[in-house]
């Protein structure tokens, strides 16, 4: 039988907002059960050694009380192909799974990882945010959760992708704020400092694949080929006065993209080229439905 107890939990704004965040905690204990947990290894689906986040502990399938466990078998999303075996079971990035044990065995309901196996210095929190937007940069009402505590969020302004371990993130920021705006959150290992969180660790969704991807979607929508390629910006303000280091400044031929408005059904872009915008366009987030609202 599984003991489900709390205890007390450091508040968030305590650790975030100071220096270097703690990564580990030596006497807290979080409920077994939809909670994230490191892949340390795995052979497969068969048995596997997890450790639970950010260093909390838990009582394991076993009776033992610790951070770290072993289970019998993973199980997986029925819809997960090489997501799972090559790329959350493979390891070749650090695995972070969020789920509950049945038995002795741990039930995946989401798994991501990163690109490279280091798993930081820093704890890792689920950054969300508000339902609705109205106007670029989207989205608004940023809050940062640590794992696996029941600690109330932290709001913050914006992240700061630039020093993240990922280039991808880097380059395109954008592609986090995607997350942030998704059902599954963005899953980010740092810190907050002066209202900003300062992203360390970026985690991929792997599984379960969402049906619809309001950004990917908009993204197909707006790149028509005739540009070198589609600049993802954060307002429109910054897209139109970007200047591409790549081309002939007399050649110049730049397509952008911004996501400027929310709904909890609605997501609205902007697409435009060099210094005009050109359309305005919703995708819908069950469908992916493109409808164009206005042409310039």
């Amino acid at each position: 039988m599984l003991r489900c107890s709390f205890a007390l939990i450091a508040i968030l704004a305590g650790c975030a907002t100071t220096g270097d965040d703690d990564l580990e905690t030596d006497t807290d204990e979080i409920v077994s059960a939809n909670q994230y947990y490191w892949i340390d290894a795995a052979h497969g689906l068969g048995p596997a050694t997890l450790t639970v986040a950010n260093g909390y502990k838990v009582t394991w399938p076993d009776g033992h009380f610790g951070k770290t466990g072993n289970v019998t078998a993973l199980v997986v999303p029925a819809d997960c192909n090489f997501e799972c075996t090559d790329n959350l079971l493979g390891l070749q990035g650090a695995s972070l799974v969020r789920g509950s044990f049945s038995g002795t065995k741990f039930v995946i309901a989401a798994g991501f990882t990163t690109i490279t196996a280091d798993r930081g210095s820093y704890s890792v929190y689920r950054v969300t945010g508000a339902p609705t937007c109205a106007m670029d940069p989207c989205p608004t009402g940023l809050k940062a959760q640590k794992l696996d505590t029941t600690a109330q969020p932290t709001a913050f302004t914006s992240v700061d992708f630039s020093h993240a371990a990922d280039p991808n993130y880097v380059l395109e920021p954008v592609r986090g704020d995607a997350q942030a705006a998704s059902e599954a959150g963005l899953l980010v290992s740092g810190k907050i400092v002066s209202h900003v969180f300062r992203a360390d660790r970026v985690f991929r969704l792997e599984t379960p694949k969402p049906a619809c991807d309001p950004q990917l979607t908009a993204e197909a929508h707006a790149y028509t080929g005739s540009a070198p390629s589609l600049h993802l910006s954060r307002t429109v303000a910054a897209a139109e006065r970007w200047i591409d280091p790549d081309q002939d400044p007399e050649d110049m031929h730049t397509a952008w993209l911004v996501r400027t408005a929310e709904t909890p059904s609605l997501v609205t872009f902007t697409s435009g080229v060099n210094d005009l915008w050109a359309e305005k366009f919703t995708v819908a987030k069950s469908t992916c439905a493109v409808t164009t609202i206005a042409e310039h």
